[in-house]
């Protein structure tokens, strides 16, 4: 067998909030490690979308951080990696469980064998995940949590090193002013993601311009562009598309969905009684859907941003010898304008080359 799923964690009980501390005692080199968490709703009226369950994700050895981020951030990493949003069930009905899954991919595709991380070059590696059932789904009163890896097995690349995610910077957004950002230079970027999700915006309401600057503006990598230019002319995939199921209440209805930019919704009802069916467009993630009766309806949904996440994609993701090579730059930094009434947070995200 040249490739095998191991079991990290068994699904055992995560109703009560915790931190899971779990040992990455696999031998032989990971292409990628799963976390999966399923939440049995207490109720109809959506709380938030089910992956906030997870507030962080890190991989850690000692003081030494190899990924680190929310669940969040990671998913809406996993759709730009992949160019399509990762399977997951999202449900907001009473007494049946929504069921999330996020990735960290440590290669540029599963059973990449130039890049995997090798647990064996580390003293001793350890999996951190922050888990609160109450953060997400329709008020949950029980979950569960599971790992599972990705691990070659008879088949043994020497991988020459691995791509690690992390949050590099988060700020509090006020308006119009503008936020300058020191950047790390020590590796070469696959991915800079710019994210900001707050309920009835969009990404460029929040951060409206960015500017990347290289040793004080010798290079101007990105001239103070807008967000929704740059949304057009950097996005290479089709739209993020995912299935919603809800009890509709028989009157206005909020849910929560990924996409948070130029977001399509259709409604199919489960039940032919339910003749009216419609919803405001989507921004920030959340939906304000309305049915005349009170049953299941399915929603289908589709659009750009997943969880307000922008992806600078820094040549061919597919070559790594083509990406952002930072290390003979003194200086580097992002500029961020907030749009008016810009609020809540922004967090910055990249996705780096580490050489063993």
């Amino acid at each position: 067998m040249n490739y095998r799923i191991a079991s990290m964690l068994a699904e055992e009980d995560a109703t009560t909030p915790a931190t899971k501390t779990i040992d990455v005692d696999i031998a032989k080199p990971i292409s990628r490690i799963t976390v999966r968490m399923r939440a049995t709703n207490n109720g109809s009226d959506p709380t938030a979308h089910p992956t906030k369950m997870l507030p962080k994700i890190e991989l850690v050895d000692g003081s030494n951080v190899l990924f680190s981020l929310s669940g969040i951030e990671a998913q809406a990493l996993n759709c730009y990696e992949h160019g399509y949003k990762p399977d997951q069930l999202l449900v907001y009905a009473n007494d049946v469980m929504c069921d999330i899954a996020v990735q960290l991919n440590f290669g540029r595709f599963l059973w990449d064998e130039q890049l995997a991380f090798d647990g064996k070059k580390f003293s001793n590696p350890q999996l951190r995940i922050t888990h609160d059932l109450s953060k997400g789904g329709s008020s949950p009163d029980a979950a569960t949590l599971s790992v599972l890896a990705h691990a070659f097995d008879e088949l043994l690349p020497v991988p020459v090193g691995f791509l690690m995610s992390k949050e590099q910077f988060g700020y509090t957004l006020n308006g119009t002013a503008k936020e300058s950002i020191d950047l790390a230079t020590d590796m070469a970027y696959r991915f800079l993601i710019i994210q900001s999700l707050y309920a009835g915006r969009t990404p460029s309401q929040q951060f409206n311009k960015i500017k990347l600057s290289e040793d004080n503006d010798a290079r101007v990598v990105i001239n103070d562009e807008s967000t929704s230019l740059l949304i057009y002319l950097l996005q290479k995939h089709q739209r993020f598309v995912e299935y919603i199921l809800t009890y509709g209440l028989g009157s206005a209805n909020l849910m929560y969905c990924t996409p948070t930019f130029l977001t399509d919704v259709k409604a199919f009802a489960l039940d032919s009684a339910d003749a009216t069916m419609f919803s405001t467009q989507s921004y920030g993630g959340s939906i304000t859907a309305t049915t005349e009766a009170a049953q299941l309806v399915q929603w289908l949904v589709s659009g750009l941003c997943p969880h307000g996440a922008l992806a600078i994609p820094f040549g061919d993701p597919a070559l790594m010898e083509k990406w952002y090579d930072v290390s003979k730059i003194g200086a580097l930094k992002l500029i961020l304008t907030g749009g008016s009434g810009a609020t809540g947070t922004c967090e910055i995200v990249s996705q780096q080359l580490r050489k063993y």
